[in-house]
């Protein structure tokens, strides 16, 4: 009997679904709807009821990958933290600004905390946690709590744990719990981001399985890690943090999946981004230094991903010297504008019969009011903005709002951190307008993108096909440029190099690469991993690219929905890690085996090692069988840290399909 898996990818733009036959590796069935953002769970629905399940399709499994816990940080739609660490240097962390890296202002420093041997530094300050407790948790939505050392000896978490649970029914992360890695500023930020999103992922998975209720599957449901491995929903509500870079990493899965090379590139390109990830040996290299969210660095393991801020949905403008640029801000397209708003179709529609109407581009771009705003919001808000917000509730062209509010520049609107996290969305011109004038898309108003695309090319003495020539070279150079960074940096001694391609010398073999228009030398790159193309837009784009490097573009069947292959056709890994080190005391010492918060005493290194080893594979393979792994494979590192030895065993094994045999209603 067929065993069939579901595969779901919650993107900015559009929410991916397939129906995936497990046993012969084949697509049954994919569709895209839009992400209906204000309630994930109707995409999610939408996308169900598209793909063609039959009433005697047994599913085995479901597996989502999501952008949620990072765009839920961009957006400030993430949960108030309190941030409670023990033992750390109040003045050190100010004076060397490391403040503003653990991700919240709301924090509060006490006694406690451990030495690099796990041996307390001093007693917690219980009555001042409890208070702190009281007085505070109104004003926070979570706790997260961050002991110094505490991957040594948790005791003083665990304390700190038992003092808010009798005082607080808010959600609690503890530091030790998310990562056994030394860097106390690293664990307190993925504390805090953990304990930031808890509540929004628990939303998140409840409308999921809602949803799957509603159509009659049952079968496990699995979340797609950074690393794009797999993980079972109730660990992903306890740890949403692990989420951060879920879709790109998903993207690079499914890529492998559908296009069985073992040694790649990667590339996804996306509505918002274009995202790169290196495959080698059939895994997803990950980043030895951790995910990032935002501008806070964190102790998670994620895939080494490069993103950049490129795609369909990309803002095309101009420049003070009048250059096409292409992004970074994202844009909703106006011949999908107009598909959803007749009367944005209308006025686009009317310019054209009567030209003279036609001002600047700010008559081409509409804001309007995406999702309202709370009570917390609104009272930071001054009159003008609320009339901004009340006229926003309907698409509003940004020239008309500039002119009923007296200003003379968008920027003195006032809205830009409303619009960056999420409360406010602006339609304009972008390149999936300019696909639907060159026929190579068909989801929307090509007669509102030709009109658009017509008088923005005007103002800036173009025609139409040479603004849409200039938008894509744009759109190529940047990502020939991500690229040659992204493969040179994975040298590990020039990982440290600049984010860009700076310097005269630098930016001329740039742009040699990039136009070969030099009689006397020309500068080649060439690359051995083919590029996989993945995303909807990368046949439209990659050619051009992979070309500068002499190398190879594959896009497979389905490539366009790769993201949500990825999210079904990962491995299940768990890892355990148990650690090492020397226990003095005033005569002797002893080596010490710390795993999972408990200890055992060892008189030779040697019998420290050979326990640490074999607890941790032992624990890594039972974790993997609980999250519903099949005959997982276990692999040990051993780590030496300074006095420090870390033993991380990793189990990989496929998922273990259901037993199951309900049927589901189409």
């Amino acid at each position: 009997m067929n065993r069939y898996v579901i595969g779901i990818d919650t993107g900015g733009t559009f929410t991916d679904g397939v129906l995936l036959d497990y046993s012969s590796r084949r697509v049954v069935s994919s569709a895209k709807t839009l992400t209906t953002r204000k309630d994930l769970k109707q995409g999610v629905i939408r996308v169900l009821q598209k793909l063609n399940i039959q009433e005697d399709y047994s599913i085995k499994l479901v597996g989502i990958s999501s952008t949620l816990a990072t765009n839920s940080i961009a957006e400030g739609k993430a949960r108030k933290v309190g941030l409670v660490l023990l033992g750390y240097n109040q003045k050190l962390i100010e004076n060397y600004g490391l403040r503003d890296n653990l991700s919240t202002e709301d924090i509060a420093f006490f006694s406690g905390g451990h030495n690099a041997q796990g041996v307390e530094m001093a007693p917690v300050d219980e009555e001042g946690i409890r208070q702190w407790v009281k007085d505070n948790q109104s004003k926070v939505d979570a706790i997260a709590v961050s002991s110094y050392f505490s991957p040594m000896n948790p005791e003083h978490e665990l304390k700190a744990l038992d003092i808010i649970q009798k005082e607080s029914d808010l959600p609690l992360v503890m530091g030790h719990q998310l990562s056994t890695k030394l860097d106390s500023i690293k664990r307190a930020a993925t504390a805090s981001i953990n304990a930031s999103l808890v509540a929004v992922m628990q939303d998140f998975i409840q409308s999921v399985r809602h949803s799957l209720k509603e159509l009659s599957i049952e079968a496990p449901l699995m979340i797609v890690r950074g690393d794009g491995t797999l993980m079972p929903y109730n660990e992903a509500v306890y740890k949403p943090v692990e989420t951060v870079l879920s879709g790109p990493a998903a993207s690079a899965i499914g890529g492998i999946f559908l296009s069985g090379k073992k040694e790649s590139l990667v590339i996804d390109m996306g509505s918002t981004t274009t995202d790169m990830a290196l495959v080698e040996n059939s895994r997803v290299v990950v980043s030895e230094e951790g995910a990032r969210v935002g501008e806070t660095e964190t102790a998670v393991e994620a895939a080494r991903i490069r993103t950049v801020s490129i795609g369909c949905d990309s803002r095309i403008s101009f420049d003070k010297k009048n250059e096409l640029q292409v992004g970074p801000e994202r844009v909703r397209a106006l011949s999908q504008m107009a598909i959803t708003h007749p009367k944005v179709a209308a006025e686009i529609r009317k310019l054209k019969n009567d030209p003279s109407a036609y001002r600047n581009e700010h008559d081409l771009e509409y804001w309007y009011l995406h999702r309202s705003p709370d009570d917390s919001v609104l009272e930071i808000l001054d009159a003008s903005q609320r009339k901004m917000f009340d006229r926003l509730k309907e698409p509003t062209k940004l020239s008309i709002l500039m002119e009923e509010f007296g200003v003379y520049h968008p920027s003195h609107l006032n809205l830009h951190d409303f619009i960056r996290q999420g409360y406010i969305e602006c339609a304009s011109l972008n390149p999936s307008d300019l696909l639907h004038v060159r026929d190579d898309m068909d989801l929307w108003d090509k007669e509102v993108a030709e009109i658009a695309t017509g008088f923005i090319a005007d103002e800036y003495g173009l025609k139409k096909k040479a603004l849409i020539d200039k938008a894509f070279t744009r759109i190529v150079d940047i990502i020939v440029e991500e690229m040659l960074i992204y493969l040179a940096c994975q040298q590990s001694g020039i990982r440290n190099m600049p984010s860009s391609i700076d310097g005269q010398w630098g930016k001329w073999m740039l742009r040699e690469i990039l136009n070969s228009d030099n009689d006397y030398l020309s500068v080649e790159l060439k690359s051995r991993f083919p590029v996989i193309g993945t995303g909807a837009p990368a046949r439209h784009f990659l050619n051009e690219v992979v070309r500068c490097f002499h190398n190879r573009l594959i896009i497979p069947e389905f490539s366009e929905v790769a993201n949500a292959v990825g999210a079904v056709s990962g491995s299940i890994t768990e890892v355990r890690e148990a650690l090492v080190f020397i226990r003095e005391s005033e005569d002797s010492y002893t080596y010490q085996v710390k795993y999972n918060g408990s200890f055992e005493n060892f008189d030779t290194y040697e019998e420290a090692c050979e326990h640490a080893e074999n607890i941790s594979h032992e624990k890594a393979r039972d974790a993997a069988v609980e999250a519903g792994s099949s005959t997982p494979y276990v692999e040990t590192q051993k780590k030496t840290e300074g006095s420090l030895t870390r033993f991380v065993s990793r189990a990989i094994g496929n998922p273990r399909l259901s037993r199951q045999e309900k049927k589901i209603n189409s």
